[in-house]
């Protein structure tokens, strides 16, 4: 059976709880996913050896790339499995134990060094804390783990239960599943090169994998890449791709992340490389991103340099320059990002129309975020267009699965839903579907003053009313309303004695 988020979300609880004193809730998010990832690899170990004993090998008879490549295992020293820590679990050796296991790890595993944190026996963890953390997951069996995200799912866990306010400042959206696989379903990365600009802990990339997979696709047929400012969530997203069994560096040697973590904009790690597809939720609404520094870049040459006091626009720019010429791209930004007034932005999204990049809109319902209330929308863009046409889709009023109360999630029916009128208009067909999808031409952005924004074009379904529901409902009411008038009218006389009453009481006394 598969481990899902929610199967652990106790156990994360649970875990948050125990670490809980003198460390800071962003501290003991790592701790928890550094002892998760220790947990995973050496649970995996156990499969691979069981693997290999199916197949009639030992792990000292096959070279470590084909035990990592072939049995999705790494090799795990003695020092570095699970059942050797549980040993230590209740000692005060327990952080310098886990240490040694992530350098032995190392040691062994070429592909694995400099992506832990070592620091598990420095002063300010409580070592009997952290071997409470270790019982915890103890029964939990990672082995068979292959098809959830989960450094991304934990990361997403904790910025919802802890980081909220941190997450709306600084823009580090988690990109919720449902909405990466509507990404992933609409551009089919099925072979070439994939690439993520603001690509946080990899989750894009290894959706990307699910579904060649499910596709019964090669997944030696891609090439992932992407880059990361953040140092920590840099690390997170190099492990998260090596658990998945990805390369992490490509044919030429290159890094596949890039050989450190760099601003986009300012430290570009992939310089020169086109890519076929190109995904991204990046930060909505960066203020500072080196403008200054950029006003001779070739990224902005062609439709304009964004302005000074938001990134949305550098974002879309920059992956439209790096989409090769068959190249398909998917961004998720702020609503604001669609009909801002400022005569760069404007500029800039005439002259979208101009170089006709914009394939499709996809305004999203709200609730969808963990960290934001913001309401977002999907730009789409192809390289390739067959015709001058846009496909507006207003996806704002699908409902979807509500989570609780603050959160939904779009369902596999929503996701279908949205693809299939895609693909009508990929296919050449104008749409019109009332309440949902729209076929537009620039003649209609030029009308309504550049405007991308799906309601403009979209038909509203008026609903229709039903008389005899509404006349009862009426009925309803009114029975009420003249029941609590009554009981009023009761009231009055009692109150006014009630008044009289404690005004004599007071000339009394």
């Amino acid at each position: 059976m598969v481990i899902k988020i929610q199967d652990i979300e106790s156990k994360l609880w649970e875990a948050a709880n125990a670490l809980r004193g003198n460390m800071s809730s962003e501290e003991y998010m790592y701790v928890i996913l550094g002892i998760l990832s220790l947990k995973y690899i050496s649970d995996r170990y156990d499969v691979g050896i069981s693997n290999l004993g199916r197949d009639g090998l030992k792990v000292d008879e096959i070279d470590k790339n084909t035990f990592y490549y072939e049995y999705k295992a790494f090799i795990v020293p003695k020092e570095s499995q699970w059942k050797y820590l549980m040993q230590f679990a209740t000692t005060n050796q327990i952080g310098e134990k886990i240490d040694n296991a992530f350098i032995k790890l190392e040691q062994k595993n070429d592909i694995l060094k400099g992506v832990f944190d070592k620091n598990y026996n420095r002063e300010g963890i409580d070592q009997i804390k952290l071997g409470e953390v270790i019982r915890i997951f103890s029964d939990k069996d990672f082995s068979k783990d292959e098809h959830e995200d989960i450094i991304g799912r934990i990361y997403e866990y904790f910025l919802g239960k802890f980081f909220k306010d941190r997450g709306q400042k600084g823009g580090e959206f988690y990109t919720p599943t449902s909405i990466v696989q509507l990404i992933v379903n609409i551009l089919k990365p099925m072979s070439g090169t994939i690439y993520d600009p603001a690509c946080g802990t990899g989750g894009m990339l290894v959706q990307s994998k699910r579904y060649i997979e499910s596709h019964n696709g090669n997944i030696l047929d891609i090439m992932v890449y992407g880059q990361e400012y953040n140092n920590v969530t840099w690390k997170l997203a190099k492990l998260n791709l090596i658990l998945n069994n990805f390369p992490i560096s490509d044919l030429d040697g290159n890094d596949v992340l890039g050989n450190m973590s760099a601003d986009t904009f300012i430290n570009d790690q992939h310089r020169d490389k086109k890519f076929d597809f190109i995904m991204a939720n990046p930060p909505f609404n960066l203020k500072s991103w080196g403008r200054e520094q950029l006003l001779d870049d070739p990224r902005f040459k062609k439709f304009g340099i964004p302005p000074k006091g938001n990134a949305n626009y550098a974002w879309l720019e920059h992956i439209i320059s790096k989409l090769s010429s068959r190249g398909l791209g998917a961004c998720i930004l702020a609503n604001g990002s669609l009909s801002s007034s400022g005569k760069d932005e404007k500029g800039i999204r005439q002259k979208f129309i101009e170089g006709n990049v914009v394939d499709a809109i996809i305004e999203l319902p709200d609730k969808l975020f963990y960290t934001t209330g913001i309401p977002a929308c999907i730009w789409i863009f192809n390289k390739n267009k067959k015709n001058n046409n846009i496909l507006m889709i207003s996806a704002s009023n699908i409902k979807g699965n509500m989570i609780s109360k603050k959160l939904r999630e779009l369902t596999d029916e929503d996701i279908k839903k949205i693809v299939d009128v895609y693909i009508k208009h990929k296919n050449g067909e104008d749409i019109n579907e009332p309440g949902l999808a729209k076929t537009i031409n620039k003649e209609n952005l030029v009308e309504n003053d550049y405007s991308f924004v799906p309601g403009r074009y979209v038909e509203i379904i008026e609903e229709k009313i039903d008389e005899a529901q509404v006349k009862e409902e009426i009925k309803t009411l009114s029975n009420e309303l003249n029941k609590l008038f009554d009981e009023f009218d009761d009231l009055v006389p009692k109150v006014k004695e009630s008044i009289k009453k404690a005004l004599e009481f007071k000339q009394n006394n």
